[in-house]
């Protein structure tokens, strides 16, 4: 299967082809083009368009539910007004040709464990995405329609999806460590085909989702091992990032290709601002302008239209910066992982005693990494890293605020920590539409309950709490090791 949007269409290629001829392959075979898709064409168009789309959604909506950012013009997002948001659409799509360089890299001729170790590591990025956000989702039959005729898969709980997840990456990582050379054009827009690299990026996501499920199980072994091997993001080189080169819509930062009055619908949150204040934190004057009065502003989150559009006609809230976010197609970067992230989860892992080694420093590391790779002097870290509400005193609240500051633009990574930990405690707006409750999945896309029902019904019930609905909790929130 590739996407269950497409089943109807199969089926009906599925009784085309078996109503052909037995040489219908040898007549309409082009002995002048090849029958397959190189490896590298394809990781081109997976590396780009997920990491350019994760990016894109971080930017818009996961700084919103993390009250980073807020929208003064179609508030509905942080009202929680939640319908299908086009995430499961993505991954699955995408899924189909990862799984295709997968297949190429392990065929006899074409074998290339670098390309291996890449497949893996973008295939467990995508399905833990999809589980993260949804719940359970088809993982054991998700790609099944070619091989084994299964075009209505079923659905798998998280605790199964995250073993597949994290045996890949595990996997990944020994396929990597061959440092096998790819030849000619990698097609690969994060590391060019550098197998370390990868390897950092497999294990540094290892380690995301090993702090993910923390809470129900005693991941300690597994992380220590990674820290001790030394294989993972530990430099902002290492960042897993895409650089856009601006010569077309398609390869530039994506706001810059719009226009600006959908640009200007994005304002300062209130949330942020505070936080800001409160650390005297120079990434305010790096992200954000000041509005017309030369003040600093916000607008808080959740306030329906003609809320949001009377305060921002009242206060002029600040806007993001128009020359980085706006006016320049190449500033801005996408991105899968950075070193700042990495630093923060072995931040949290040795204050809970997972890792050995010092929380303090790890969360310095993750600060330093963060205000470095938005052009703060070495100087000026330094300076704020004395501030007296940034120092560390072993408070998990005061980390996993500076790691969700941290973590602007990265999809919606900093949702998922607010999930698990609570932290940092984020209240809903006054217009939201959910009984004040903070939501913590997307819905299935409709699409689901037409082509894929039973299989959809059983996930909805088997997940318990309030079944399809944004309020429902998963598997690795529930848990009770802390």
């Amino acid at each position: 299967m590739k996407t269950s949007n497409v089943i109807t269409s199969l089926l009906f290629a599925g009784s085309v082809l078996v109503s052909c001829t037995e040489n219908f392959e040898e007549i309409n075979s082009n002995p002048n083009a090849p029958e397959q898709v190189s490896a590298n064409l394809l990781l081109s168009t997976v590396t780009s368009e997920i990491t350019r789309q994760l990016t894109q959604e971080g930017y818009s909506d996961g700084n919103t539910i993390t009250q980073l950012m807020a929208k003064n013009n179609f508030p509905g997002f942080s009202q929680f007004d939640w319908g299908d948001q086009g995430m499961w659409n993505l991954f699955y799509s995408y899924l189909p040709e990862i799984n295709d360089i997968l297949e190429i890299s392990r065929a006899e001729g074409t074998q290339n464990a670098t390309y291996e170790g890449i497949a893996l590591t973008m295939r467990a990025l995508c399905f833990a995405n999809l589980t993260d956000l949804y719940g359970y989702v088809p993982y054991t039959e998700a790609m099944s329609g070619e091989s084994s005729g299964i075009f209505t898969p079923k659905y798998d709980d998280q605790e199964t999806v995250y073993n597949g997840v994290l045996q890949d990456l595990a996997d990944a990582d020994v396929a990597l460590a061959k440092g096998e050379t790819i030849a000619g054009s990698t097609g690969d827009v994060i590391y060019d085909g550098d197998a370390a690299q990868w390897r950092k990026l497999a294990n540094s996501l290892r380690l995301r989702y090993l702090m993910r499920i923390s809470k129900r199980r005693d991941v300690s072994a597994e992380m220590q091992a990674i820290v001790n091997a030394g294989n993972y993001i530990s430099n902002n080189a290492d960042n897993a990032t895409l650089v856009y080169s601006g010569t077309s819509n398609t390869d530039s930062w994506p706001e810059s290709t719009g226009r600006i009055g959908g640009f200007d619908e994005k304002s300062l949150c209130t949330t942020l601002l505070d936080y800001f204040e409160l650390f005297n934190d120079p990434r305010l004057d790096i992200w954000f302008d000041r509005n017309s009065d030369g003040e600093w502003v916000g607008i808080p989150i959740g306030l329906n239209q003609d809320n949001a559009r009377a305060y921002d006609d009242q206060y002029s809230p600040s806007r993001l910066d128009v020359e980085l976010f706006y006016f320049s197609r190449t500033a801005a970067q996408a991105y899968i992982m950075k070193n700042s992230e990495v630093q923060f989860i072995l931040a949290e892992a040795a204050e809970r005693g997972f890792i050995t080694g010092s929380a303090e420093t790890y969360y310095n590391e993750g600060i330093r990494a963060s205000l470095s790779y938005w052009g703060v002097s070495d100087a000026d870290i330094e300076t704020y890293l004395q501030g007296a509400e940034v120092q560390y005193d072993g408070s998990l609240e005061l980390l996993l605020t500076q790691k969700t500051i941290a973590l602007w633009n990265v999809d919606y990574q900093g949702w998922m920590d607010y999930r698990r930990t609570g932290m940092p405690a984020l209240e809903t707006g006054p217009d939201d539409l959910n009984g004040g409750r903070y939501p913590v999945r997307f819905l299935y896309p409709s699409s689901e309950q037409t082509l894929n029902k039973a299989n959809y019904d059983a996930a909805v019930q088997a997940m318990g709490g309030e079944g399809d609905d944004i309020n429902t909790p998963g598997w690795w929130e529930t848990g009770n090791r802390y």
